[in-house]
């Protein structure tokens, strides 16, 4: 029994080595000196995993009460997860983003409403450039659903008075889309229609595509322009108006 236990341990650790090592090969993770730290800790834990749990199966094969080893190993554990619980979350995640291609440093993210740019990533953290200020956070990589991958495409919404001609609007916002096309950067620029009813408004969609780092300079050229189009067009944006009757 305890050749075969240490046979089967052997299969183990070769199979573990020639996985990691495809694995490897596969996410070209030998030209990231990051995801190779990553790649290189988490084979070793596996591995490290397969010797202990032998060592455990050889003791018990040969009579040795492991009991109370296994128990004393579990509460360990335990307290030693507990205590790093954040850092573990960080690293799987970390994990995780690396081997799912999450995102990448250089790509366009938004997180909590900012938009950014990846400057680096770590096992544990990715920092994010943000484009207005251009402060830098560091993010705990087990916030990765907060963290959304940005694309060239950009929605605005903009509501209308429904007493406005539908015919003038739509000609208005044509024009208005015409303009935007011949700011600098934007790739593309279409009028997408009739949004939405809402209770004191027509909601209209106009969506445009830019680059994600020029997002917030080209989005503002964009409402200028939008606003400007508005005003030569005669068409006003409606707001919220309280009407007081004296009785």
């Amino acid at each position: 029994m305890c050749v075969l236990a240490i046979i089967i341990m052997v299969i183990l650790l070769i199979s573990l080595k020639i996985f990691f090592k495809r694995f490897k090969k596969h996410f070209n993770i030998a030209d990231d000196i990051k995801k190779y730290n990553i790649y290189l800790t988490t084979y070793r834990i596996v591995r490290a995993m397969i010797v202990i749990s032998c060592i455990m199966a050889l003791l018990a094969i040969n009579g040795i009460n492991i009991s109370g080893i296994a128990a004393a190993i579990g509460i360990m554990a335990t307290a030693v997860a507990f205590a790093v619980k954040d850092s573990l979350q960080d690293i799987f995640a970390g994990f995780t983003i690396m081997t799912d291609k999450y995102f990448s440093v250089g790509d366009a993210v938004e997180f909590d409403g900012k938009d950014g740019i990846v400057v680096s990533f770590s096992i544990r953290t990715t920092k994010i450039e943000f484009l207005d200020d251009r402060s830098v956070m560091s993010v705990a990589n087990r916030h990765i659903t907060k963290i959304k991958k940005l694309t060239h495409m950009v929605d605005i919404d903009l509501p209308l008075s429904y007493e406005d001609n539908r015919a003038d609007v739509y000609r208005v916002l044509l024009s208005i889309c015409n303009n935007i096309r011949k700011i600098s950067g934007i790739e593309k620029c279409e009028l997408k229609g009739t949004q939405n009813f809402e209770e004191s408004a027509v909601i209209y969609k106009i969506r445009f595509f830019c680059e994600p780092n020029d997002r917030p300079d080209i989005r503002r050229e964009v409402m200028k322009t939008i606003q400007d189009g508005l005003a030569e067009g005669g068409i006003k944006i409606p707001y919220r108006q309280i009407d007081i009757h004296n009785k």
